[in-house]
């Protein structure tokens, strides 16, 4: 119950993070960032200009971007000390893409690669079995509960006991017909996607399988892990989610089974301990356990899975890995190193442990006329109401991860998948950069005002990057298609008012027109 609890708490506070990136920096009600017509936007794009294809020129002499400002009234100091950086390409274009299922094709090579033959199992059934020691721990700990309400409020609480001792009248039912191990035998896996309807009745997954199509009730599922004999601990899953987003991912350890099966697509943030990851070299534990429990867990490195490869020998198993599953040819190494991470442990041998274990972890971005799609934390987010129906989605960021230590490959991670269907613009046309940096220098002061007046410190804006690249946006009332434009990307950290920093995109500008992209719009 705790693991449960714990981890429920994580994805909301990451869901609360993102909404911070993005609910924080809403599009002020300005021309610069209203005029996002596709079509305007294509036109632009064909157009012949002084800038077009000369993209070696298109910073001028701007090898660095250096600039300090500020703006009393809203709160903001930015200071800009960044790298100017151009890939080395003879054009850009704006291509049509659509999001891409996850194929049983692909699942094959993944599992043929990684699950070392061993016999995958249904873990929807078997790693949400309830056995008499989980069963146990629930009673003993409503008990617990008991004795505290009996000791604190005296007979005031005897009002709540009629309830608990039916709670635990029940548990005791079901202990009496309960296992006392996960049942292997029988629940082999046939390691074929299903569509999630015709999952929601098999025998002994009743409560995943309805768990899961709340969250994906027209679209496919796989669920799949391995015994655990051999002291290493695998899961498998993949979803493909119009609503929510398509992925695969893989997870393995020595001390249990990390959560795979979450139907939220998120992206490992690298050095954030509010999401349990942080830079190996760094004592940090103390904060993430602050960040992440309040500060009454301790959290303990799990030694028992060592990292002590060099990172040149952890990137060659990462790239043989691309190479072998065929993502080579679409994905190239972004961004990635040595890391903390804490472990989402659910089932397994020492799930009462709160840790974390230090392994590589490498991001692959989409290669596109040689430049890379620029990584951005946040996904296209929409809710709300659209007549009688309440419309919840996202359209998450597309990206591969892959988690390296001593014994290999122990993550991977392919979200969100993109499609390019057609070239729109061969040859983009695009403004120079004196235009673009004006264009952030005024907006990058309203889209970070601070928002709470009776504070005296301030927001403060550091750029340590700024790259031309791509970027995905989409018309704001689509989900099925978008396109790849060339974008500016100024990166770096904000640090709010409250004291809290945030490393992330900070600004991303359209290279064709000028306009401000919102990432959790999508455009």
């Amino acid at each position: 119950m705790k693991k449960r609890f714990r981890f429920v708490y994580i994805g909301a506070a990451v869901c609360m993070m993102t909404v911070f990136f993005s609910g924080c920096q809403e599009n002020p009600d300005s021309s610069i960032v209203v005029n996002k017509d596709m079509d305007h936007l294509i036109e632009e794009a064909q157009k012949d200009g002084e800038s077009g294809t000369d993209i070696a020129n298109i910073a001028g002499e701007y090898e660095t971007y250096q600039i300090s400002f500020s703006d009393e009234s809203l709160g903001v100091t930015v200071n800009v000390d960044a790298k100017v950086d151009i890939p080395e390409v003879e054009q850009m274009s704006v291509f049509r893409v659509q999001q891409q299922k996850i194929s049983q094709e692909f699942l094959n090579k993944v599992i043929e690669e990684l699950s070392g033959g061993q016999t995958l199992y249904d873990a929807g059934i078997t790693l949400n079995m309830r056995t008499r020691k989980d069963i146990e721990a629930e009673i003993s700990g409503l008990k617990s509960e008991m004795e505290n309400l009996k000791a604190n409020y005296g007979d005031e609480a005897e009002e709540y006991m009629l309830e608990y001792q039916q709670a635990i009248d029940a548990l005791q039912e079901e202990y009496e017909n309960a296992p006392e191990e996960i049942v292997w035998e029988g629940n082999e896996s046939d390691g074929l996607l299903h569509s999630v309807a015709e999952m929601v009745d098999k025998e002994g997954g009743e409560d995943f399988y309805q768990w899961e199509y709340s969250l994906n009730p027209k679209g496919e599922v796989y669920y799949g892990a391995n015994n655990g004999e051999n002291g290493d601990y695998m899961s498998f899953f993949v979803q493909n989610n119009e609503e929510r987003g398509n992925c695969l991912r893989y997870r393995r350890g020595k001390r249990g089974y990390d959560f795979t099966a979450t139907a939220i697509v998120l992206s490992t943030v690298f050095d954030n301990v509010f999401t349990g990851v942080w830079p190996a070299d760094e004592d940090r534990a103390a904060e993430c356990a602050g960040s992440m429990y309040g500060g009454d867990v301790e959290l303990v490195e799990f030694t028992d899975e060592p990292t002590t490869i060099s990172e040149d020998e952890a990137r060659e198993t990462a790239d043989t890995f691309m190479k072998t599953v065929g993502l080579d040819d679409i994905y190239q190494y972004y961004e990635g190193g040595l890391y903390s991470e804490v472990r989402d442990i659910r089932v397994g041998e020492d799930t009462e442990t709160e840790g974390y274990r230090k392994l590589y972890i490498f991001r692959y971005m989409r290669y596109a006329d040689g430049a890379f799609v620029t990584f951005d934390v946040k996904s296209k987010h929409e809710e709300g109401w659209n007549g009688d129906d309440y419309v919840k989605k996202d359209w998450p960021v597309e990206c591969v991860e892959i988690r390296v230590n001593d014994s290999g490959i122990v993550g991977f991670d392919y979200n969100a998948p993109l499609e390019i269907t057609e070239t729109v613009v061969d040859q983009s046309n695009l403004k120079n950069f004196d235009e673009i940096k004006a264009a952030f220098e005024k907006m990058v002061m309203i889209t970070n005002a601070k928002t709470d007046s009776e504070l005296d410190s301030g927001v403060m804006v550091e750029i340590h990057r700024v790259v031309l690249g791509y970027a995905r946006i989409s018309e704001a009332d689509s989900y099925d298609t978008g396109l790849l434009v060339p974008v500016w990307d100024f990166q770096g950290k904000v640090t709010n008012e409250y004291g809290s920093e945030f490393a992330d995109s900070v600004m991303t500008i359209n290279a064709i027109d000028g306009s401000i992209i919102d990432r959790s719009l999508g455009y």
